[in-house]
């Protein structure tokens, strides 16, 4: 059932066994999950069905550096998946594992003990079989190149359709007995027993200026990994500091995949041999599914090294095109950006003037984007893309700042910048790569980092980190079911209980999170 928070009547206690904030994969999966059994489930999301320029303002913080928040996140039923474009791997078994040299004292569970819920999640996503393994997805007109496994290695990812959670699963949502979505309802504020060892209400606002609280067991906050961190930082009123951030750690921490074109392959023949590298459908148990490989150095070399897990891919033909590096197409592609999401940035103005300026190479790069023909044949050059994985920094974070929203609510600051290893690692996967190509008579690569006009590395909009997964609370916010530690009935999941990250987007992990903690918090309902 939806109902709009801005008629719920001043001073209403809502209840329910389990309250979650946020409504995006991981606040959905959660609740459809719970919902299924006798849970009585309520929803809060900030925004509505789609997002408008109001709600949108209450995210708006300050990101110096790298980031672009106002791009990165969308409040409303269905969250960033409204936006997603549906790249799919769960995280490597090695980001589970401590790695000294990066800080990182891995998860703490094996990746074998999500691998069920990997197989859940992959129904909700509407994936193919679970399964990853390069070799299985080879087909007869398309297969991973011979290159030397000392060298480099063909990974593979899956592609959702991809699933809109808030179209999806809207009617299964509004159908459910025991799930109440409260739309506009924007969560201002745990309100803690006099014990402080527990909450017993929860504050919500409105954008048209009511309040009411929600009275639940047990409470989760699936905002993501900025308003995650946010909430628990704003309910200090018997926390001091926040809940759960009596050692200091909620919102540090903070990851992003680092992004960048990072280089070109140059081929000897054509690229027709290629064809396993860009999104392809395959064959499997009947159905169609849609895949890519995608180049990522040796696990060995990872390690012997202590670099980080990086991974390259293959921008189509016409990303080569020159028109495509101007700010005129940078701005439009960030115009375009807007309005897929449904409402237009903060900086429409000036990036609208950069179209204007550059009107030959705004053009040329729409007709181009428009037109992305895979004429491989006869194509010898080709853009390469970087995305990597992230350091896990005390000193990256997310942080209250004066500035307060229509809500009165503290906005933030998050800090972060790519790491030096990062581009260590990045060069290295390329260095790798060009021996690989030369050795096998394919042709070279060449890095573009360090070079004179060195591309921009940017964030891949994936926050991560803030409220990281620890069984100590001296060096994590919750524990290994998620919950905060020392509060007995508030848990956190989503990308913000990452300990480490890896360079797979996290959306499959994010959803697997979810219905494990599900079935915890079921279990617990029931005792």
């Amino acid at each position: 059932m939806f109902e709009d928070a801005r008629k719920i009547p001043p001073d209403t206690v809502v209840n329910a066994d389990v309250c979650v904030v946020g409504a995006g994969p991981a606040g959905i999966s959660l609740a459809l999950q719970l919902g299924r059994s006798s849970s009585r489930v309520c929803l809060l999301e900030a925004g509505g069905l789609r997002p408008d320029r109001a709600t949108q303002d209450l995210l708006r913080g300050e990101s110096p550096g790298f980031l672009r928040l106002e791009d990165a996140r969308l409040s409303c039923f269905g969250g960033t998946t409204r936006v997603w474009s549906g790249w799919c791997r769960p995280l490597d078994e090695s980001v589970f594992l401590p790695r000294d040299w990066i800080g990182a004292e891995g998860w703490p569970f094996e990746r074998q003990d999500l691998d069920p819920y990997y197989e859940k999640a992959h129904e909700l996503c509407e994936l193919g079989p679970f399964d990853y393994d390069t070799s299985r997805w080879a087909g007869e007109s398309s297969r991973p190149l011979r290159l030397a496994g000392d060298l480099t290695a063909t990974t593979v990812f899956q592609f959702s359709p991809p699933t809109r959670f808030g179209t999806t699963y809207r009617r299964e949502v509004s159908d459910s007995p025991r799930l109440r979505v409260l739309l506009r309802a924007v969560a201002t504020e745990l309100v803690a027993s006099e014990s402080g060892r527990s909450i017993d209400r929860l504050r919500v606002g409105t954008l048209a200026g009511g309040s009411f609280e929600v009275a639940a067991r047990l409470y989760v906050l699936a905002a993501g990994g900025i308003e995650n961190p946010r909430l628990l930082l704003l309910s200090d009123r018997s926390h001091t500091g926040g809940v759960g951030n009596g050692h200091g750690l909620v919102g540090r921490y903070f990851m992003e995949h680092p992004y960048v074109n990072s280089g070109w392959l140059s081929l000897n023949g054509d690229a027709s041999s290629l064809g396993f590298y860009w999104p392809h459908p395959v064959g499997r148990n009947g159905t169609s599914t849609t895949v890519r490989g995608v180049f990522t150095m040796p696990r060995e070399e990872v390690i012997s090294q202590q670099l980080v897990n990086c991974a390259l891919f293959l921008l189509p033909p016409y990303e080569a095109h020159p028109a495509l590096e101007t700010r005129g197409a940078d701005a439009l592609r960030i115009i375009a950006h807007s309005l897929h999401r449904g409402w237009l940035s903060p900086g429409f103005g000036r990036h609208l003037g950069h179209v204007l300026r550059d009107p030959r190479g705004a053009l040329t790069a729409a007709y181009l984007r428009l037109r992305p023909r895979m004429n491989l044949e006869g194509t010898r050059r080709l853009r390469l893309r970087a995305y990597c994985e992230p350091l896990p920094r005390h000193d990256q974070c997310v942080t209250l700042i004066r500035s307060r929203d229509a809500l009165g609510r503290r906005r933030v600051r998050v800090t972060w910048e790519p790491s030096d290893l990062a581009r260590t690692s990045i060069k290295r996967a390329h260095e790798m790569l060009d021996a690989a190509f030369r050795r096998a008579g394919l042709g070279q690569v060449e890095c573009l980092l360090g070079q004179p006009g060195e591309p921009p590395i940017e964030g891949g909009k994936h926050h991560m980190g803030t409220t990281r997964m620890h069984p100590d609370p001296k060096r994590g916010v919750v524990d290994q079911d998620s919950r905060v530690h020392g509060v007995d009935n508030v848990f956190v999941t989503g990308s913000s209980v990452f300990p480490t990250a890896g360079y797979a987007n996290p959306t499959l992990t994010i959803v697997a999170l979810a219905l494990r903690l599900a079935d915890h918090l079921q279990a617990r309902l029931e005792d």
